[in-house]
């Protein structure tokens, strides 16, 4: 029990993290969306479908690899962390300083004959030189997630976030009247001081936390073909995935004109899906990103431990936690998609996406939960698999969708794409677990969530509640379905007495056992 309130504990201060991050985030897209409008954040989205491709081949494989290396290091090999978090960091410096190379020195070829705008060089070879701090990054993240320690990275996550605001406001204010390439160029130059800020306070403290553990002196056998071994296959996956991924982004605006629409409408369209309604679809997200994020480590141990058990007790409750959260989340979109764009954006132009998207949120977020569960299994080649097969059909069905019907035919490609990653996945833990699904409990929840989402809903609209107009109201009017939506899930045996007790226990473990001692004693 004390194990999982540290798991709990640390989840919670992930999420609290997470989600000032992503409020901050939202917020800075507004603010960025203003500056440099539609149009303006659709080239910078390219610039970063460039970039996003590069950090993966700089770091794909090395966070998933330095959690399970430093989790055997610790819990079976006996193995000194240091020597392993080295061997992790060396390695996949090496790799990113290949891959800035490549990119400064090609920025030009990519954006004459892929992005199809010049003024995307200079922000992509600025970005170059932000590989090496982002995979060491990522390689530091792998060691907090392992030592269970996440909670205090979480600051660091923080600091980025607001260096990263910082700057680019700061960045802003002094080229912003120089067109569009220089604004590009004011939002990279922050990205890159936030991410050099993010490596070096990271590594003060993984030196910091070092000091605090045990010195072990043995060696990790085989510590480079088992670095490779749980790298290689995450890495190509992630490759393979962001080089289709790329491509398909590539083709979207194509698309666009494609079907009929001017440029500049194309890349305002694409800066509104991807830019602005995305980020808010997935805000809620954080929670769950941060939950799998930890489970790797947790499954990992367990199933290098072979306790079969507390892996399936651990697949069941979250993924039936994981269910619940999402169908809230996405009868709150679908509900009060207009009043929460006019809230986000003072328009409604992300109106009619964020409630189409609503739909799919349960599959995406669900999908979160699987892969980490998946990775903690040491099951990273289905993993590979499964997404090769999503992108590769993505970019077909936008090579041959949107040219035809435009906008629908990329909303077609999105629900493709996101519900048949998650069958493969989850069919895949199916296999590997115990897990069975019982088709009653999810339609009870989701028969109480429509229900409370419509409830809620209809009163507000009977009582004249101005959810448009004010934001404070809006926010009482979500917070009134939360607290609808947990007491009609207890009514309806959903959240069960043995599941309160659970999750009551975890936060009162002392009381619990001091209620055990008094009963023996008295026995």
């Amino acid at each position: 029990m004390k194990k999982t309130k540290r798991f709990l504990w640390d989840t919670a201060v992930l999420t609290a993290a997470a989600l000032l991050m992503r409020t901050v985030g939202v917020s800075f897209n507004v603010y960025l969306t203003n500056q440099l409008g539609a149009a303006g954040i659709g080239l910078f989205q390219l610039v970063m479908t460039v970039f996003s491709m590069a950090i993966t081949f700089a770091s794909s494989g090395i966070r998933l690899a330095t959690t399970r290396l430093v989790v055997d290091a610790v819990s079976k090999d006996g193995a000194d962390v240091k020597k392993v978090l080295r061997r992790c960091l060396i390695s996949i410096l090496l790799v990113a300083c290949a891959v800035a190379v490549i990119l400064y020195g090609s920025a030009d070829l990519i954006s004459l004959h892929w992005l199809f705008d010049i003024r995307t060089a200079r922000p992509l070879r600025m970005l170059a030189f932000s590989l090496p701090f982002i995979a060491m990054s990522a390689a530091l993240s792998g060691y907090f997630t392992a030592i269970r320690r996440a909670g205090a990275y979480a600051g660091v996550q923080v600091l980025e976030q607001l260096v990263r605001v910082a700057a680019t406001a700061f960045f802003l204010h002094m080229l912003s009247n120089r067109g569009l390439e220089a604004s590009c160029m004011a939002i990279v130059l922050g990205s890159c001081l936030s991410d050099l800020s993010s490596f070096l306070a990271s590594y003060l403290l993984s030196r910091w936390t070092m000091h605090q553990q045990r010195k072990q002196h043995n060696e990790m056998p085989h510590l480079t073909r088992r670095l490779l071994r749980i790298a290689v296959p995450d890495a190509v996956g992630a490759w393979m995935r962001s080089i289709l991924l790329t491509i398909e982004h590539l083709l979207i605006p194509i698309g666009f004109k494609k079907s009929g629409i001017s440029s500049e409408n194309a890349l305002a369209t694409y800066g509104t899906i991807h830019a602005m309604t995305l980020p808010v679809l997935l805000f809620p997200s954080c929670i769950l990103n941060s939950l799998a994020s930890l489970l790797v480590p947790e499954i990992a141990e367990y199933h290098t431990l072979r306790q079969t058990k507390q892996i399936d007790a651990i697949i069941n409750r979250v993924l039936y936690a994981a269910l619940l959260f999402s169908l809230l989340v996405a009868g709150i979109f679908y509900a009060y998609a207009g009043e929460l764009s006019v809230a986000i954006y003072h328009n409604e132009d992300t109106r009619p996406f964020l409630q189409l998207l609503s739909i799919l949120v349960p599959v995406m977020y669900l999908d979160m939960a699987v892969d980490g569960m998946l990775k903690g299994l040491d099951q990273q080649l289905s993993s590979m698999r499964y997404n090769i097969i999503d992108s590769g059909l993505c970019v077909v069905l936008v090579y041959f969708l949107i040219p035809r019907y435009s906008v629908k035919g990329y909303i077609i490609t999105l629900f493709a794409s996101e519900i048949l990653n998650f069958y493969l996945s989850l069919r895949r833990l199916i296999q590997v677990s115990t897990l069975r699904l019982h088709w009653k409990r999810i339609l009870k929840p989701i028969l109480c969530m429509a229900g409370t989402v419509l409830g809620v809903r209809l009163v507000a609209t009977l009582l004249s509640v101005p959810l448009s107009g004010s934001v404070a109201w809006l926010v009482g009017v979500i917070m009134m379905t939360l607290c609808v939506y947990l007491l009609v899930l207890r009514c309806s045996d959903c959240i069960t007495q043995r599941d309160i007790r659970w999750f009551v226990q975890i936060f009162r473990p002392e009381r619990r056992q001091n209620a055990l001692l008094s009963k023996k004693s008295s026995g």
